[in-house]
């Protein structure tokens, strides 16, 4: 990572609605690097938490930020994860490392680096970032980092893997051409950083019309089935 600014995130490919409080769960894949994973992240509308800095906004102090207003929030993360040349061959992804938010200041890009911006201490000079936000209509410029249109932003997800392993992935947009999508992709143990590719990592990325309309349709479904259920809970 060339800055405590860019780093962490995973993939996405499809959503389905999983309750009426708007929880979703979208499918993701990715690989590349001699890495690759699988699963679902449980996700839902995201509601911004508050800005670590108390003062912000104040006079002489940075504005106050707030998680873009295309973000959803991962929750919840299941699946798989292989890493051969580490010796892990679908390791099952055990859980969502829970957000942090830092109160580290970017005099530019504040109030767009989001709220959720959290950091993961590997050494000392050395950090993986990740905020766990997910963008059905790809993510918006947060940083210092101008490329988008990945369902995660360069700050990412971050989740841990059987063996006492954290993944964290990220998103890197267009970083390799216009109408191109690129991840990368960091696996570490401890202070000691397994793997780390910073782009190149590809994985199928779901137009946001179809996403919708995958919500959409199963949000009907399941009022349907539940309409059908009625009668059978009465009397």
């Amino acid at each position: 990572m060339f800055t405590r600014f860019v780093a962490a995130g995973a993939l996405a490919a499809a959503a389905v609605l999983a309750s009426s409080a708007q929880a979703a769960v979208s499918h993701f894949e990715f690989s590349g690097g001699g890495v690759s994973g699988s699963g679902w992240f449980t996700i839902v509308p995201d509601v911004s938490p508050p800005d670590p800095n108390p003062l912000c906004g104040e006079t002489g102090q940075n504005p106050c930020r707030a998680d873009p207003s295309s973000a959803w929030k991962i929750t919840g993360v299941t699946g798989t994860f292989s890493d051969p040349v580490k010796g892990i061959t679908n390791a099952a992804i055990t859980g969502l490392i829970p957000i942090s938010p830092a109160n580290e200041r970017d005099p530019t890009f504040d109030p767009a680096v989001p709220t959720s911006l959290s950091f993961i201490d590997i050494s000392p000079g050395n950090y993986l970032s990740y905020d766990n936000l997910f963008f059905p209509s790809g993510a918006p410029i947060v940083c210092a980092f101008p490329f988008t249109g990945t369902f995660v932003d360069p700050f990412g997800a971050a989740f841990t893997v059987a063996g006492g392993n954290i993944v964290t992935l990220w998103g890197d947009g267009d970083y390799l051409g216009p109408g191109t999508t690129t991840y990368g992709a960091a696996v570490v143990q401890g202070s000691n950083e397994l793997f780390y590719q910073f782009s190149g990592i590809n994985g199928g990325v779901p137009e946001p019309a179809t996403w919708g309309l995958m919500l959409l349709g199963v949000s009907v479904l399941g009022a349907r089935l539940r309409a059908g259920r009625r009668p059978a809970l009465v009397g």
